[in-house]
């Protein structure tokens, strides 16, 4: 934690993700220049998150970057892929890449415009994908310039700032940090095709950076660390808007992740591997949908969604 003795002044939310930012092992980074290959001029910034981040000398762990953009049109080779991703972001893509001493990364990597990523971290987005993830630990990566550094903390302040505001409601008058972003993460995971489904599950991964969010909840409400004691708004609609969120965020998240299907051989299977995986319903797409699945992602996951694939 840095001194602020030597300033005088308190510790702000920028400061703690200013904080996030380290070396990564080389393999990360070779991937980084693949993706920077692949999409030429565009690539604005990295933000590394996910498990393999909390796990990062664990090679077999999936890398998970959003790639921040300054336009899908140039982005996409495909102009099809860019509408998508303008409609239905982020638009997900797979690599695999072998390193020199034989290790395999697998890297899932999500393409959103700087712009998006920005309004996407606030409360005019419903669906918390982006406010709720990037309210956690993540490492920001090749920032083109300063500016962009800027921009992209302060998207993260209003993350953090909106996702602890649609909370506390849900709470009761006393409460610890662990708790609150325990519940906050649980809240956001339900609305998502996501393992961690349990607020056991998000608990963990909280406790895993108990300090950082002890930190943050002292700043949002000025309180000591330890049990923080938070005001219950009975007013709030926030019960209501995260049914709308598990509503709506499920299928928006296998209609994504079917478009995703596109990016690599057998990605379609690779998905409705997944849906089975997580939900029991095994579904055997038509000749139609498997020779044109971009297209027709919309109505393959509608099609999930009666089947109860989202549930």
């Amino acid at each position: 934690m840095p001194d602020k003795a030597s300033d005088n002044r308190p510790e702000t939310l920028a400061d703690i993700l200013r904080e996030e930012i380290m070396d990564v092992p080389e393999r990360v980074s070779e991937i980084c220049d693949l993706i920077e290959s692949a999409h030429a001029g565009r690539v604005q910034a990295f933000i590394y998150y996910g498990s393999s981040l909390r796990e990062l000398d664990n090679p077999d762990k999936m890398l998970d970057f959003y790639v921040l953009v300054d336009s899908y049109r140039k982005t996409h080779r495909n102009p099809i892929r860019a509408f998508l991703n303008t409609i239905i972001p982020p638009a997900v893509y797979y690599l695999e890449h072998e390193h020199a001493n034989g290790v395999i990364s697998t890297c899932k990597y999500s393409i959103l415009s700087l712009k998006a990523f920005e309004r996407r971290s606030t409360g005019s987005a419903l669906l918390s994908q982006v406010w709720g993830r990037f309210s956690q630990p993540c490492i920001l990566l090749r920032p083109k310039t300063e500016a962009i550094v800027k921009r992209v903390i302060s998207a993260r302040e209003n993350a953090v700032r909106h996702i602890a505001a649609e909370t506390i409601p849900l709470l009761g008058e006393t409460t610890t940090p662990v708790d609150l972003w325990g519940r906050a993460f649980y809240e956001s995971y339900r609305t998502e095709l996501r393992p961690e489904s349990s607020v056991e599950r998000a608990t963990e991964i909280v406790k895993r950076y108990e300090e950082r969010y002890s930190r943050i909840t002292e700043i949002l409400y000025q309180t000591d660390r330890g049990v923080t004691f938070l005001p219950k708004d009975r007013k709030s609609g926030a019960k209501f808007h995260w049914f709308l969120r598990r509503l709506v965020g499920k299928p928006t998240s296998a209609i994504r992740v079917v478009n995703s299907a596109a990016t690599f051989e057998g990605g379609l299977d690779y998905v409705l591997r997944k849906l089975k995986n997580h939900s029991g319903v095994d579904y055997q797409p038509t000749k139609a949908e498997r020779k044109h699945y971009v297209l027709l992602s919309p109505k393959i996951g509608w099609k999930l969604w009666r089947l109860g694939a989202f549930s």
